[in-house]
């Protein structure tokens, strides 16, 4: 039998596991909404719980949008722009299809047909795991073409040239 002890270890937890931060980079620059998000709550030194709870949404639907694994839905828009104090949906290539700005608005360089992929399917309001069952790819494949970090074959380059070009109607 081994004698009782009464030695307690205590171990800051900020020197192994930061609360806020976790070790990811924030970045200086966010080309994301997940970067707006998360550069913007870790500016407030706030945990994701409290970011949720303003957001109105759950601590895990927070994560993923900070990850990028995930897109807001648009009904969670005004809230995200309130908490910003910004619109970043516009700078990130999504627009809000219930808006009054034209389709083909000025620009510099054409978006790519991942960007456009990206966008219709915002437009249609797929998740990507919809989107990916369309293209019979795997959702992972599908965020590797819209983040242009893959380009597609030619047999699904031609399916995404078919289903940029369809109308809502046609989707139905």
């Amino acid at each position: 039998m081994l004698p009782f002890s009464e030695r307690v270890w205590s171990v800051p937890r900020s020197r192994h596991l930061p609360a806020l931060n976790r070790g990811i980079a924030v970045p200086k620059n966010p080309t994301t909404i997940g970067g707006h998000l998360r550069r913007r709550r870790l500016e407030l030194g706030i945990h994701q719980s409290e970011a949720a709870r303003i957001l109105k949404v759950s601590t895990v639907t927070l994560s993923r949008w900070e990850c990028d694994k995930v897109d807001p839905v648009w009904e969670h828009h005004r809230h995200i722009i309130e908490y910003l104090g910004h619109d970043p949906f516009q700078s990130c290539g999504l627009k809000d299809p219930y808006g009054n700005e034209t389709n083909g608005g000025a620009s510099f360089s054409p978006p790519s047909l991942g960007q456009s992929l990206k966008t219709r399917r915002l437009e249609l309001k797929l998740t990507r795991e919809e989107c990916a069952q369309r293209f019979r790819v795997d959702p992972k494949t599908l965020r590797s073409w819209e983040n242009g970090l893959r380009q597609p074959s030619r047999i699904h380059r031609d399916a995404i040239r078919g289903f940029l070009s369809s109308r809502i109607a046609s989707e139905a």
